[in-house]
């Protein structure tokens, strides 16, 4: 694909590219910097328009998911839009750039707040981001928070009175089928390399605590910060307890300078991956044939229904990858806030909050992706809707978390892509990977 390109200018000429889409094909996108010709914020001249904010990667470390995930969610709002609008309006997503870092996060989740006076915002990706977010802005500001991609179980302890929601399954989920796919490969002893952040501390402790009751033994657990110029010393600490792989817990520019050095270091051979990982491009600039057969993980349903609806219109639509990690969360993560608005009648976010469980949990009738018009309808003559997405059930918890399965990948012929087998924790692997 693009490995003769340098993996940094790989994701600038894809970001770029995304983001010349996006303002092409997405009208009802806008920046949150965006003003009107007297100067006066976009929010005073959109009484007819409901503007939640979104605030992903369009830069950084992960800037290569952050338009992707944007695009799904204006999937969402186009055809709630297409549909008739929510109470009577537009509804639209603002963008806000985390550039994968908490300080540029805050930086734009307060402008969504303060400048454009959003009820929900709609991310992070990182967790690390969603966290310092939530717990310095949304939470105290009362806004409500839906993040489709951040999986830390650090979120779910939040104090957050019940405004901190996401559509994605949780590390407790992914440590344990992770653990279970590393013992069914035959791996006796393993050791982790994991961003030091709420994602990588959850996911790296929820893989040795299973890894461990399944009876095997996690040599070190090695932390890394994002961007480092080398990560020899690290990759050092841990293969010296003879472990026979690595579970890379790493995002996606970094795991590039992480990975090329173990493989010229010769510190490990194996290697176990996560959803920031699954990536082509990362790939085929380090050398495929060094990674072939490797397996990962991430958060994926089978093919249903809502899924094959949502993923074919998307690319009907021409918004970008449809392989891309975590498309349907966010797209979902905008459909539930619509739904939501419409059956709370209000713009209030602790209303907003209360309505989320009512349109995303049974009972009622189900609805998915392809029912949009039906289920405004439905909601607008008071009937109850259970919402069926294309990432699957999605019926929130005490928490604000889901539940839901892990699909399994893996790089086969250099070729980065599923195996179609999915598991929830506890269920048996070994079987379903065998060719």
């Amino acid at each position: 694909m693009t490995g003769a390109l340098p993996l940094r200018l790989v994701a600038t000429v894809v970001v770029g590219a995304l983001f010349a889409v996006l303002s092409v094909g997405c009208a009802n996108a806008k920046s949150v910097e965006q003003t009107n010709e007297s100067g006066s914020s976009a929010s005073e001249d959109n009484q007819g328009t409901i503007q939640i904010g979104t605030l992903f990667p369009h830069s950084g470390d992960l800037g290569w998911a952050g338009p992707q995930f944007h695009a799904a969610v204006t999937l969402a709002f186009d055809l709630v839009n297409e549909s008739g609008g929510v109470n009577g309006k537009r509804i639209e997503a603002v963008l806000g750039d985390t550039g994968t870092s908490e300080q540029l996060a805050t930086d734009a989740a307060s402008a969504l707040i303060n400048l454009q006076g959003v009820p929900v915002i709609i991310g992070a990706a990182s967790s690390g981001v969603t966290v310092a977010v939530a717990e310095s802005l949304t939470i105290p500001s009362g806004v409500l928070l839906v993040s489709s991609a951040s999986a830390s179980n650090a979120i779910t302890a939040l104090n957050d009175s019940d405004m901190v929601f996401r559509t994605v399954v949780s590390d407790r989920v992914q440590g344990a089928v992770a653990a279970r796919l590393a013992r069914a490969l035959g791996w006796e002893r393993a050791a982790t390399s994991y961003i030091n952040n709420s994602f990588g501390t959850s996911l790296s402790t929820s893989f040795t605590e299973n890894f461990e009751t399944l009876g095997g033994t996690v040599t070190d657990q090695v932390s890394h910060e994002l961007g480092q110029a080398s990560y020899a010393s690290e990759l050092k600490k841990a293969s010296a307890g003879g472990s026979e792989a690595l579970i890379t817990i790493a995002y996606t520019e970094s795991s590039y300078t992480l990975l090329r050095e173990a493989i010229e270091g010769g510190f490990f051979d194996k290697f176990m991956f996560f959803s920031a990982s699954y990536n082509q491009d990362l790939f085929d600039e380090l050398g495929p044939d060094y990674f072939e057969g490797s397996y990962g993980v991430r958060p994926g349903a089978p093919s249903t229904p809502p899924r094959r609806w949502f993923l074919d219109e998307f690319e009907r639509r021409q918004l970008g990858d449809v392989d891309t990690p975590l498309l349907s969360e966010a797209f979902d993560a905008g459909m539930l806030i619509a739904l939501a608005i419409e059956k709370a009648d209000s713009e209030e976010p602790e209303a907003i909050r209360d309505a989320l469980r009512e349109i995303a949990n049974s009972p009622g009738e189900a609805v998915g992706p392809s029912d949009v018009r039906r289920a405004l309808e439905l909601v607008r003559g008071g009937a109850n809707v259970n919402y069926v997405g294309a990432s699957g059930e999605l019926d929130f918890d005490s928490n604000g978390d889901v539940d839901g399965t892990m699909e399994i990948w893996r790089i086969k012929d250099g070729v980065v892509g599923s195996t179609n087998v999915f598991a929830r924790p506890g269920e048996a692997i070994k079987q379903n990977l065998d060719d």
